[in-house]
């Protein structure tokens, strides 16, 4: 009796251990597909047109035409950015000089840390590509 309990134990932290690593694993690649999309807005452009070609099933004059507005599209929003990338960087250091405020010393050496390791949480610290 005592072996099965030590089996079924064994297998439920091997099922714990897979699910842990099976999130993290997640959190990596979706970290990563996010940055990869924000340092190469083209990559991202091209997945989305080749995407939408397939599953439209479009030729090759529409493809063409999917792609200019695509490009024109990213031109704009680049440009939309760009106009209020410095009201976003204003509003970030302000945020982040409250939040310094309000924390111990010990917590802001932390919060520091945690700024410079996670740009996905800080944004505005991050220029535009």
């Amino acid at each position: 009796m005592k072996k099965n309990w030590k089996s079924i134990l064994l297998l439920g932290l091997v099922f714990l251990a897979g699910i842990g690593v099976g999130a993290l694993g997640v959190r990596v690649a979706v970290r990563r597909a996010v940055q990869s999309a924000v340092a190469h807005p083209e990559r991202g452009q091209l997945m989305a047109e080749h995407g939408l070609a397939r599953k439209l099933r479009l030729d090759e004059t529409q493809i063409r035409q999917l792609h200019q507005i695509m490009t024109d599209a990213r031109g704009q929003l680049r440009d939309l950015r760009r106009d209020f990338q410095p009201k976003i960087l204003t509003v970030t250091r302000d945020t982040e000089k409250k939040i310094a405020a309000l924390l111990t010393a010990e917590q802001l050496a932390r919060y520091e840390k945690i700024k410079k390791e996670d740009r996905l949480l800080f944004p505005g610290l991050r220029p535009l590509p």
